[in-house]
């Protein structure tokens, strides 16, 4: 049963991962662009 946990623990981590790094990319792409948000062009 613990193993069970375990998988869904990493499970959740990754899914986590993969967010940060979509929102990431998203993000980068999106300041290379022109933005309509003024913020972006700070970072």
């Amino acid at each position: 049963m613990s193993g069970i946990i375990t998988l869904v623990i990493a499970l959740i981590l990754l899914v986590a991962a993969v967010y940060n790094l979509i929102s990431y990319i998203r993000d980068r792409r999106s300041a290379s662009l022109p933005s309509k948000k003024p913020s972006a062009e700070s970072n």
